[in-house]
């Protein structure tokens, strides 16, 4: 009788070990390519200084184009500049509704990850069509180079340099 108690609680131990291992590997991301008009979403982006060393990431959906409904965003950074390797960041960007029916959300992420990071778009349908089923089963997701608003305004609060004073009106004299 012993034995076999012994051997269903084996047997029920390998069944919760592989079920808990497996549970990592069950989701399966891909990528989308590139698309000539960004698959029909429409966004802004801002980043800001904020104390210390790091940076207040600001990104509004106003279109969520081909990718409706758009199931989450993270602003992830990886160890090689290809998008490969260890994510280094991996932060969430909670999407809030606004009145005008756009999503907006911002984080907090360090300088130090500013060249390498994207904002990731996750969806778990492309043009109305469910990804969950078939050999390819899995969300999609479209990134988004931090770089793109790096642009749009100095990251540094730093002093200006150079004289504050005025150059001398021109002159309107003919001569």
């Amino acid at each position: 009788m012993d034995l076999r108690v012994i051997r269903l609680a084996t047997a029920l131990l390998v069944v919760v070990a592989v079920v808990l291992m497996s549970s990592r590997s069950w989701a399966h991301w891909y990528g989308l390519g590139p698309s000539k008009d960004e698959w029909g979403l429409k966004y802004d982006g801002e980043v800001d200084a904020a104390n210390g060393d790091k940076l207040i990431v600001h990104f509004t959906i106003a279109d969520q184009g081909r990718l409706k409904p758009i199931h989450s965003v993270f602003v992830m950074a990886f160890s090689n500049s290809d998008r490969t390797g260890t994510n280094l960041v991996k932060t969430s960007i909670t999407m809030q509704p606004t009145d005008d029916g756009k999503l907006t959300g911002q984080v907090e992420v360090g300088k130090e990850f500013a060249d390498r990071a994207v904002i990731r778009i996750f969806t778990l349908t492309v043009d109305g069509r469910s990804q969950m089923a078939g050999p390819t089963a899995g969300a999609r997701y479209y990134d988004i180079p931090l770089k793109k608003f790096l642009n749009k305004a100095p990251l540094t609060t730093s002093p200006r340099s150079g004289s504050s004073i005025a150059p001398p009106p021109a002159s309107n004299v003919a001569k």
